[in-house]
């Protein structure tokens, strides 16, 4: 008799959707867990509740469009197990090829009897048909009509985000920035070590490797595994950092034997990489106000035994008088609405609300006040966020400009010509999720480099 796994995987997905919608713990949190705890599924079923609850979560909007049009009861009103029952099984019809028409109905059906809706069998049953039936032919609001709407459902994302991206980018640029919030994104690491011991260990766990094309000992991995379980990890091999990130960093022209001070750290990629490039007669001071962040951060500087990193913790918001004229570069890499990271935290788009970029905007200036005099006179400032507001990017770059003694200072040699804008050449670029065409996608990201001209 064969034995039966210990775990349903298309029941753990659907408890890790369950209490994703109840807002109170981000996703990607709730399916490492999840899955940590899972310790004796096989890797391809790991993948699968990865892949199913993740692609749930990112594809909500379009899905619930698609059960709406051939369910008599709207997603919106139906308990929350079936809601995500159906949205489960919607998923696997429209965008897993490898899970059979039949299995992905049947199981959802099954699951519905388990939650104690076996009188709904029927009912979840006759909507999932309709999906399959009907695939090819779902109507889809009108583009000519409505652009707003058309792109919201076609790309799941909420009408308020697609309107901002209209508005601050035009439709072909906010079209690609939507498509590339969607689209598969490989991990991204800077290799420490010997590169091409690690590439040909990586293969033969079965990972796809390509190299970084504009930053040398960058590579891109895909079908990873889990990134604790790549060879090298534990001997501090490698580091995790969007390429997005690391431009940022470079910008900011660290120098060896430079004090760096990191105000808002976790997870760290910036820390770790300012430790490697002021080296061991430099220093990095790391902050955060979280307790578990900041273990995270040491543990990954024991990892990669950069000594010359102090974690310690701190709220941003109130000035330290022990840091004063301390920082040659002052990292304030701060909470933002995080519209460029889409497509790697896609619950983002559920999470953030427009009315909520005003407060954080306050937020970052209140952190700017209490900080500009940790530099040293000549010392340099590294502003940047992981989003594409104007708010929370330009507009933050002019009032730096007008309320502190800071000029900016010319990074466009320091940005691979690939990517370089012209903004450069005043301190600043923004950069968009899903450009350049044709090359990999980086974070949408925003960075600028100011220089403190007196004490």
């Amino acid at each position: 008799m064969v034995k039966e796994a210990s775990v349903n995987p298309r029941l753990l997905a659907l408890e890790i959707l369950l209490e994703a919608e109840k807002g109170e713990k981000k996703a990607t949190e709730l399916i490492r867990g999840a899955l940590d705890k899972a310790d004796d599924l096989p890797r391809r079923d790991k993948a699968f509740i990865r892949r199913l609850s993740g692609g749930v979560i990112e594809r909500r909007i379009t899905l619930d469009h698609c059960i709406d049009a051939f369910a008599s009861t709207k997603t919106r009103r139906m308990k929350p197990a079936i809601r995500q029952i159906l949205r489960m099984g919607c998923y696997q019809l429209l965008y897993m090829d490898s899970v059979p028409a039949s299995a992905a109905v049947n199981e959802s059906v099954a699951l519905a009897a388990r939650k104690g809706f076996a009188g709904l069998k029927g009912f979840v049953n006759a909507v999932l048909r309709n999906v399959e039936r009907n695939k090819e032919n779902i109507p889809m609001p009108s583009r000519k009509e409505d652009l707003p709407l058309f792109l919201s459902v076609s790309y799941s994302m909420p009408r308020w985000i697609v309107e901002r991206f209209l508005s601050q980018y035009g439709e072909r640029t906010a079209e690609r920035m939507l498509a590339a919030a969607l689209s598969e994104r490989p991990v991204c690491v800077r290799v420490c070590g010997d590169a091409d011991k690690l590439r040909g260990e990586w293969e033969a766990q079965g990972v796809t490797v390509e190299e970084e094309p504009r930053l040398p000992g960058v590579l891109f991995l895909r079908n990873v595994p889990g990134v604790e379980q790549l060879a090298g990890f534990a001997e501090g091999g490698f580091f995790v950092q969007d390429t997005a990130s690391m431009l940022a960093v470079k910008a900011a022209g660290i120098r060896p034997g430079e004090k760096v001070i990191d105000l808002c750290a976790a997870p760290g990629g910036k820390s770790i990489a300012a430790s490697f490039l002021c080296g061991s007669s430099g220093s990095v001071r790391s902050f955060d106000i979280s307790d578990a962040k900041l273990e995270r951060i040491r543990e990954n500087a024991l990892r990669l035994k950069r000594e010359n990193i102090e974690v310690l913790q701190g709220d941003a918001r109130c000035r330290n008088a022990a840091l004063l004229s301390a920082a040659d570069v002052l990292i304030a890499d701060l909470p933002c609405s995080g519209l460029g990271v889409l497509g790697r935290k896609p619950d983002i788009r559920y999470r953030v609300q427009e009315e909520d970029i005003g407060g954080l905007r306050a937020l970052q200036r209140e952190i700017l006040w209490a900080s500009l005099d940790y530099l040293k006179p000549g010392g340099r400032l590294l502003y940047s966020t992981c989003t594409v507001t104007e708010e929370e990017n330009e507009g933050n770059y002019h009032w730096l400009l007008e309320n502190f003694p800071l000029h900016p200072v010319d990074i466009y040699d320091r940005v691979p010509e690939a990517l370089v804008k012209d903004t450069a050449r005043q301190g600043y670029m923004q950069l968009l999720c899903g450009e350049p065409e044709g090359l990999p996608l980086t974070d949408g990201f925003f960075f600028a480099v100011f220089e403190r001209t007196e004490a």
